[in-house]
């Protein structure tokens, strides 16, 4: 997947929709893209535990909504007016900084665009974090049992390293954490998403 096309979905609204019938559901929704979009400013959920998973179509880099792990991340920017402050910014150790998780900024997203007046119907149901790597476009680098157990041991051998360097490792090379939202805000997009494609409308102030 070419960098500028990888993505993670908070929410799909729809799927296998004509262009006609996603142009009535961006006008729908349009008047509640600008405060959907910049939820994540006040509304703060960390994201932690990278891991390499795969299935028989592709392969992601999938995240865990953190549960008390330790901040690795310097503080982000506060919102400005304090009064809009929401739990889970992050900002402190302890199960505290996550009082608000991934799966709160999901379902608020999804009732933001249900009060839209838009009837969600995604292609999955099960809640996930993930950002997809690469898509199978042949069979032939896993066509023998030897090559799909090459593939499957260096997948084993990047998690371990993941595992050990970067999880819950704070001044190495790498952040194993995201505060969802960090430099952007969510981006609502219309057309050939699932492959990060289409075009963005709208996205939100980031921190």
């Amino acid at each position: 997947m070419p960098a500028h096309r990888m993505h993670l979905t908070v929410l799909e609204i729809a799927h296998s929709r004509t262009p006609e019938e996603i142009a009535g559901l961006v006008s729908t929704t349009r008047p509640s893209l600008p405060a959907l979009t910049s939820l994540t400013y006040t509304r703060r959920s960390r994201l932690v535990k990278p891991f390499l998973s795969y299935d028989l179509s592709a392969f992601a880099v999938s995240f865990l909504p953190a549960a008390g792990e330790t901040v690795l991340s310097p503080p982000p920017v506060l919102p400005h007016d304090s009064n809009t402050v929401h739990p889970g910014l992050g900002s402190k150790d302890g199960e505290d900084a996550d009082s608000y998780t991934y799966h709160h900024l999901r379902r608020d997203v999804f009732g933001l665009v249900q009060a839209a007046g838009v009837d969600i119907a995604s292609r999955y149901v099960v809640p996930s974090a993930h950002i997809t790597l690469g898509r199978y476009l042949t069979q032939n680098d896993h066509d023998t049992p030897g090559k799909r157990q090459r593939w499957i041991q260096k997948i084993d051998e990047i998690n371990k390293w993941l595992q050990e360097e970067v999880w819950d490792v704070s001044g190495g090379g790498f952040v194993g954490e995201w505060i969802v939202g960090q430099e952007r805000g969510l981006d609502a997009r219309a057309g050939p998403v699932w492959y990060g494609g289409g075009r963005s409308i709208i996205q939100g102030e980031g921190f």
